[in-house]
């Protein structure tokens, strides 16, 4: 039986060091039992991220991201869970299935890795071609671009030769059909003699995913041919190119240790900033910026550059893309490139300093919208726009500062302008949400004691401990603790955690690593501490019940005999507990 979703966690986990993943986005030292780094999810120069290898879970004590190798590595790439199990299980040798077969499911998983055998085949098969005699023409035209050999060699750079089955044969005799190459995308489907090479005559730019897999390519015309001066793999069962974004998995580390990221939009211009020492620069894969890809650089960094041509075109698509990463609660600067210029032509032929140069006068992402909305938009559009971007902000807590920025820098009347808010007027009769319950310190206290030792649960209910949790999200994770019952199994819990929990579950387990030595002493000093507050109730429950009988009958006097007792019984129990 091949492992169902709770087994397969376990066993990728077993597989799979949380360090050894953590290492390829930030570099950790270690302290003490815990690895800590600058955090790779917020904008941070002090050590606040924390990974414990033994827990297999990392903290965040500045945001409070918290999790285990499934959260990290879903978070830092942008991935649902579904996505994260997938590639994680493929990188750990791990095959997934559920306990009842599903022949779609089985198909699709057999579709997607005969899609990455043969980008692996087809990215080598390209590479040979560009460093054999068939790639002459193509070296000569990466030697006129300047293109280093190192950025050849890191980028993977190929060479797809004019023949129209040259891919197609060399899949062929890797066993694969041309029905399959075409639906992986490779080749194009012909309908008279077969499918054919979809690159021909091109050089070639591998589009690899974050674990360094060959997902796509994307091809040049190396000569003043009557053809698309690019094109690019359609989409498959393993690349979405609205999802994806060229040469991230090289710039990864560059982006994670500066937290911040270059965006572009051709590959040249990636491989020329690369070359320049920009290992932060990525590019968008032959379509506008997209959500989806804004989400992912998300995972990396909270800053971004964007770059655009200077023309009118260029500006519109800036303004567009500065919007979808100022809604997402990013930072971004917009450099917009001279007429005329772009990012090769800038940095081979006027050099670094002319780049920085146009760099240090990018303006700020919000700064940028007003300018180009008030130049360029009339009234009525530029009201529309704003009510537009303020709709899809997506944190609550920047609408007022951009109201203000909005309203200031275009003239518009803030207090209309904040009438008009989502959800600023309240229907007839509706309350403002109060403030939740907070948890009292001897509760949280609890609570931290049962996530350090679970296996404590049953003693602390035994004690009385249930009649001191009561507030919902305490009990809410007391509940999934104990339903884990006495074959405690973390990962299971874990996966049912919300980010509030985990982020209470990482500063207990990460940054108050079980002391063993203090187990059974802790335990008998909370449960001493239950037996007294449970006593204080009952005091208080049998006052209140006293001062219901006093006001019906007026005997005063019954009232301060009955605080007299229990007072005298708080002070003997107290004492009793002391000679223990």
């Amino acid at each position: 039986m091949k492992p169902a979703r709770g087994a397969a966690t376990r066993e990728i986990k077993a597989r799979l060091n949380i360090l050894d993943i953590v290492r390829r986005y930030v570099e950790l030292r270690r302290a003490g039992n815990r690895w800590v780094a600058p955090c790779p999810f917020h904008q941070e120069t002090k050590p606040s991220f924390s990974v414990n290898e033994e827990e297999g879970f990392f903290y965040c004590f500045g945001c409070q991201a918290a999790g285990d190798i499934f959260d990290f590595y879903g978070r830092i790439n942008g991935l649902d869970f579904k996505e994260t199990l997938l590639q994680l299980a493929e990188e750990a040798g791990v095959t997934l299935t559920d306990y009842k077969p599903d022949s779609r499911a089985t198909g699709e998983r057999d579709a997607r890795k005969a899609a990455l055998k043969m980008h692996e085949l087809a990215a080598e098969h390209f590479r040979r071609n560009l460093e054999g005699p068939a790639g002459a023409e193509c070296r000569e035209y990466i030697a006129r671009r300047k293109l280093s050999p190192d950025i050849v060699t890191s980028f993977g750079l190929g060479w797809s030769p004019r023949e129209w089955r040259d891919l197609t044969a060399a899949l062929r005799r890797a066993g694969f059909t041309p029905e399959q190459g075409a639906a992986a995308g490779l080749l194009s489907p012909g309908e008279q003699r077969g499918a054919y090479d979809r690159f021909r005559g091109r050089l070639i730019f591998p589009i690899k995913d974050l674990s360094g897999r060959v997902i796509a390519f994307g091809g040049r015309i190396i000569t003043n041919e009557d053809a698309a001066k690019y094109i690019n793999s359609s989409d498959s069962p393993i690349y979405k190119k609205g999802d994806n974004l060229y040469g991230l998995f090289q710039a990864r580390r560059g982006i994670a240790a500066g937290k911040s990221a270059l965006l572009t939009e051709g590959y040249m211009d990636v491989l020329t900033l690369h070359q320049f020492g920009y290992a932060n620069a990525c590019g968008v894969l032959g379509t506008a910026l997209t959500p989806e890809q804004v989400h992912r650089l998300a995972g990396f960094c909270s800053d971004l550059e964007l770059i655009f041509d200077g023309d009118a075109p260029g500006r519109k698509a800036a303004l567009r893309a500065a919007e979808m990463v100022l809604v997402k609660g990013l930072r971004c600067r917009v450099v917009l490139l001279p007429e005329g210029e772009d990012i090769d032509s800038l940095l081979q032929e006027k050099g670094k300093e002319a780049f920085e140069a146009v760099r240090a006068r990018a303006p700020e992402g919000l700064d940028f919208c007003i300018q180009t909305l008030g130049r360029s938009y009339a009234p009525k559009d530029v009201l529309d726009w704003v009510q537009g971007f303020l709709g899809r902000v997506e944190q609550p807590e920047l609408l007022s500062p951009y109201v203000s920025r909005f309203a200031g820098g275009l003239g518009l009347d803030e207090r209309v302008l904040r009438g008009r808010l989502p959800g600023a007027k309240r229907a007839p009769g509706a309350k403002a949400a109060q403030a939740p319950r907070r948890n009292n310190p001897f509760e949280q206290g609890i609570l931290r004691y049962v996530v350090r030792f679970p296996h404590r649960l049953p003693d602390l209910e035994r004690a009385g401990a249930l009649l001191l949790v009561s507030h919902p999200r305490a009990l809410a994770l007391w509940n999934k603790i104990a339903e884990a019952g006495p074959e405690y199994d973390s990962d299971e819990v874990l996966r049912q955690l919300d980010d509030k929990q985990k982020e209470f579950w990482g500063k207990c387990r990460v940054l108050e690593a079980p002391p063993p030595d203090r187990e059974l002493e802790e335990l008998a000093d909370i449960c001493a501490r239950i037996a007294e507050e449970c006593r204080d109730k009952q005091g208080k429950a049998r006052l209140q019940a006293l001062r219901r009988t006093v006001d019906a009958t007026r005997d005063d006097f019954a009232l301060l005999k009955a605080q007299q007792e229990m007072l005298q019984s708080k002070s003997t129990s107290g004492s009793s507990d002391g000679q223990h």
